[in-house]
């Protein structure tokens, strides 16, 4: 009853809100009569507009009163009409935007000819940051729409999708109403108000674009035909001059000097004189992936011009599925207020092109203040004191307490009632009709909704209490027989979960062991939020000698977010690799030991027993302490078990080769050993969201400083050494012209009385095709342990990932989103013989592989060479064990 009533209270009512609503709708076309989808609309007296339908259609809602009404399409002379609103039904314009006539401007250019479009850029990169520092703050209102389909399946894939109910036809759909805020010069807050979505946009949301600006020299990770490198990347060429509402616009075709990622190509608008954007039509590529971006900006307020209409194509291929996405956001309700210190005119003299500039006397010493002063009287300005002045606030704003240590701030909200708009809500709200395409994925949406509220009548009807459903959703983490195999996971209460690892991924076998499998079971819980404890323990069963060993743990930590302290223990008679950062896998030495008979895995066992504190002083600052005993001792082959012998070959011992290592002891090896460490990332960025404070990623590089030692005479502990380790790790982008990650390690043992074998420095060596370990910090080609040492040594390297380099330079290719990467890898030690590898790399192979070519040195002469398979290195690295 209730139902009904709403709906007929409803019936009585909307007929007036229909009467009260009042506006202009209309049709905008060509001359020729066509429409012009997606024009814009704008309203000068209230800063607000809309956006026309993919049929030129329009609508936009107004009190009464007297409007002018500003209709833009990119290459369309904009028009203006004047339109009385009344309280009666909508106002209809139907309006023909003629071609732009765009003709070449007669510009004074300089002694070497160049193209005009040099002086005009010139002028706009300098103003640039002007124009970043000129909106104190403003408040909008963002209107986003977002669809999206797969075009194309291959033929092995394409039951899959009809399983799921995926068809060419069936789009995403994502509607969403957003109030932003904006103080300069990078406070940012987004509360959305209304959303709606169906479907998954695969990380194809435009927001990145939205929220930037091409005032910055990055946005998106794409390097802006404004940034103060632009002339680094691109070249410029005059396309044409036409007035627009009396200003002069200067159509500027934007040129990669080098096609791929992160660059665009296309054409921006420069507003004469003002320098700003008028509108831009660009493209650009992420990982060959094409993204279109095309904005349309008007004068919010005198002398700013801000982006009024967003629209955005993403189109690739992956996997051979073919997809498009396509974005379109209105930013209307405008309110904004000027920095008053730089609400001024004035002129920006390029002093590249009027030789009487350049040949003034230096202005270097002339104050920021004096600077202020002939902005305020509208006195010409070179484009280096206008740079100088642009740093200058800049400064003054990082030392706001708002930004102090920030590069910015922003926040981002949902209303309670975002996701509960009803399809009435968003009739009345939304300025873009939907697509057929669109209509029918929210059919599909709401047939899945109805399904579920079906779903839920049924269990209702059941006479399930909530608790007695809740009990039922557990059953299905209720443990099985089965999960001894292939694993679980189980919540014990609210803060507490118990979990085991599969025994069947962990079996393997090595001429050690023989067959063996393990699992890990852990119990975790939780308390008070910054209180956490966590307990393990790993059994494991050898065949060969039919024994069953294991090793348990018990962790504490304390603390939230960036500061935490961590105190463990663990202990137990377990079996390990030399080097403890497991240079080959279990799973591939299983394989190379019974199909190839070879076995590369070296192991030994200790039991031991050691205790560990760690504490993070924010993210810039750890540091930790630890002790251990053990007693280590290195086990014999125990079987020669082959499963495809070769006749040539036998497995080697179980003893490391080492070019400085005496050989094995012959009784159990006692150590007592101290570690202390401390890491810093002494230059972090941060940014504020949502009040938390979050790391700009690879902002700083990360410096680590290791000491060891070994203690004689402690429980019959026979080692007796001192290891100092420095280490340095960094990645940074080389602008859009790649990508550098360095890594180096120098150390000393500065006493080694007794080392055993498993406390030298080891390196992550290589001898098979298959390369698992991280691609910077690791060795192709270099034996496993030949030359770990307990005397000095250093390990530096360096891989560099090209946006082009050889075969990147064909559009198919560098399309298909392949990369390619040159790399250094070098080891000093007493024997290495200054070891160099020098490889080159294939990667991004079908999104996921990497093939690399290696050639190894020794002092400076060829020693090998060799083809390795991995995972692409923007992927990372993966463990088998």
């Amino acid at each position: 009853m209730k139902t009904i009533a709403f709906l007929f209270t409803s019936w009585l009512i909307l007929p007036a809100f229909q009467l009260a609503a009042a506006g202009v709708a209309g049709q905008i076309q060509n001359s020729s009569g066509d429409p012009l989808p997606f024009a814009a609309v704008f309203v000068e007296e209230t800063g607000s507009g809309t956006v026309a339908n993919e049929d030129g259609y329009f609508e936009i809602k107004l009190s009464p009163g007297r409007y002018t009404l500003i209709f833009q399409y990119l290459g369309y002379e904009t028009a203006s009409r004047t339109v009385d609103v009344s309280s009666g039904p909508f106002s209809t314009i139907n309006i023909q935007l003629k071609q732009q006539v765009v003709q070449l401007k007669t510009v004074v250019v300089s002694s070497r000819q160049e193209d005009p479009a040099y002086t005009v850029m010139r002028r706009a990169i300098a103003k640039a940051g002007f124009h970043r520092q000129q909106i104190e703050n403003y408040t909008a209102r963002v209107y986003v729409k977002g669809s999206g389909r797969i075009k194309k399946v291959p033929f092995f894939l394409r039951n899959e999708f009809k399983k799921e109910g995926i068809d060419s036809s069936l789009a995403f759909v994502s509607e969403s109403v957003s109030e932003i805020a904006y103080q300069r010069p990078s406070t940012f807050k987004e509360k959305v108000i209304s959303i709606r979505t169906q479907g998954d946009d695969n990380n194809t949301s435009p927001m990145s674009f939205i929220n930037g600006s091409f005032y910055e020299p990055e946005i998106a990770e794409v390097i802006s035909p404004l940034s103060p490198k632009a002339f680094a990347y691109y070249k410029f060429k005059h396309a044409g001059y036409f007035m627009d509402r009396g200003y002069g616009v200067n159509k500027i075709q934007v040129i990669p000097r080098s096609q791929g990622d992160n660059v665009v190509s296309g054409y921006i608008y420069i507003i004469e004189d003002l320098w700003s954007i008028y509108s831009l039509d660009l493209r650009t590529y992420k990982m060959g992936i094409g993204v279109d971006v095309e904005q349309t900006y008007a004068p919010v307020a005198e002398k700013a011009w801000l982006p009024i209409k967003h629209q955005f194509a993403v189109e690739g291929t992956f996997f051979g599925v073919t997809f498009e996405y396509k974005y379109l956001a209105t930013v209307s309700n405008y309110k904004v207020a000027l920095n008053p210190a730089l609400d001024v005119s004035f002129t920006v003299l390029d002093e590249k092109a009027a030789p009487e500039v350049a040949k003034a006397p230096s202005r270097n010493k002339t104050k920021v203040s004096d600077l202020e002063k002939k902005l305020s009287e509208g006195q010409e300005v070179t484009m280096k004191e206008l740079r100088k002045m642009v740093r200058e606030y800049e400064k003054e704003d990082q030392k706001t307490d708002t930004l102090s240590g920030f590069t910015a701030v922003t926040s981002f909200s949902v209303d309670t009632f975002a996701r509960k708009r009803d399809s009435l809500y968003w009739e009345e709200i939304r300025p873009v009709p939907l697509s057929p395409f669109e209509v029918k994925g929210y059919q599909f949406v709401d047939s899945i909704a109805i399904a579920r509220a079906a779903e839920k009548e049924r269990s209702d009807s059941l006479g399930l209490a909530p608790e007695a459903a809740e009990e039922l959703e557990k059953k299905r983490d209720k443990f099985k027989p089965t999960d001894l195999l292939m694993g679980g996971s189980y919540p014990l209460g609210d803060r507490s979960r118990f979990s085991l690892s599969p025994l069947l991924a962990n079996l393997n076998f090595n001429v050690v062991e023989g067959f063996h499998t393990w699992t890990t079971l852990k119990f975790t819980s939780s308390w008070q939020k910054k209180h956490r404890i966590t307990l393990d323990a790993t059994p494991r069963y050898a065949h060969e000698p039919r024994q069953l060993s294991a090793k348990a743990g018990l962790e504490y930590r304390l603390g939230t977010g960036a500061k935490i302290s961590a105190f463990q223990v663990e202990g137990g008679r377990y079996i390990f690799q030399f080097n403890e950062q497991k240079p080959i896998s279990e799973v591939l030495n299983t394989y190379y030991t019974l199909f190839q008979e070879r076995n590369y895995i070296r192991l030994y066992e200790k039991d031991y027993l050691k205790g560990t504190f760690s504490q993070s002083l924010g993210e810039a600052w750890r540091l930790g302490a630890g002790l251990e005993w053990a007693e280590r001792s290195i086990p014999g082959n125990r079987t020669a078990q082959v499963w495809y012998g070769k006749p040539d070959r036998s497995f080697d011992a179980n003893i490391p080769q080492n070019e400085e290592w005496a050989g094995p002891i012959s009784e159990p090896e006692r150590a007592f050993i101290l570690n202390a460490f401390v890491e810093a990332k002494p230059w972090l960025k941060y940014r504020m969201r949502n009040g938390v404070r979050q790391v700009e990623e690879n902002s700083s590089p990360s410096l680590q400083l290791h000491y060891r030692k070994g203690i004689a005479g402690v429980m019959n502990s026979v080692t007796d050494y001192d290891l100092l380790d420095f280490r340095f790790q960094h990645r940074f982008r080389a602008g859009a012209r790649g990508t550098v990650d360095l890594k180096a390690e120098m150390g000393v043992f500065l006493n080694s009385t007794y080392a055993g074998f498993a406390d030298y420095r080891h390196f992550m060596g290589n001898r098979i095709p298959l390369v698992t370990a991280d691609p910077v910090g690791s060795f192709r080609l270099l034996d496993y342990y030949r030359h770990s040492t307990a005397r000095q040594y250093a390990a530096l390297h360096a891989h560099y990932q090209f946006r082009k380099l050889l075969i990147t330079r064909i559009p198919k290719v560098w399309m298909m989103g392949l990369k390619e990467n040159v790399f250094v890898n070098y080891l000093a030690t007493p024997s290495s013989k200054h070891y160099t590898e020098l490889g080159y790399s294939i990667d991004n192979i079908l999104r996921i592989f990497r093939v690399e070519s290696v050639f190894a040195f020794q002092d400076g002469r060829y020693f090998d060479w060799g083809i390795r398979i991995g995972i692409a290195s923007n992927l990372g690295f993966i463990r088998f064990d």
